[in-house]
């Protein structure tokens, strides 16, 4: 890639950057402090649909990770809507904030070769 295409390229990603960045911190949702887990489990009885091969068992049921005193833990959400809304809230925020991480490495990698290349171009 040429140095013109790689400066387009940095200009692009800074925009998708600033898109990114205005989501995440655009309108701050209310949230609960741990990232949600959806479960599904098998239940006790022996000729139960949850028992046949590839079915999923019971659920979903919603828990939320949450770090105690230096331990995680999974706190049981129950069926409580609001609960589960504002665990997705995180859960939501935190893969935003990693696409937001992302597209900085790329950024970061583009730079470095630019000025690589501008290194070169001033020893030669």
């Amino acid at each position: 890639m040429d140095l013109t295409a790689q400066r387009v390229k940095v200009v692009a990603l800074r925009k998708e950057r600033w898109q990114l960045e205005s989501r995440l911190m655009g309108q701050p949702k209310e949230m609960l402090a741990g990232p949600l887990v959806e479960r599904y489990a098998p239940c006790g009885k022996p000729n139960c649909r949850c028992k046949k091969k590839g079915a999923k068992g019971h659920g979903p049921y919603y828990y939320v990770q949450l770090k105690i005193k230096g331990k995680y833990t999974s706190l049981y959400l129950g069926k409580n809507k609001r609960l589960i809304e504002l665990a997705r809230n995180y859960s939501d925020y935190l893969a935003k904030l990693v696409e937001l991480r992302k597209v900085n490495r790329r950024i970061d990698a583009l730079l470095v070769g630019l000025n690589q290349a501008k290194m070169k171009k001033g020893v030669k």
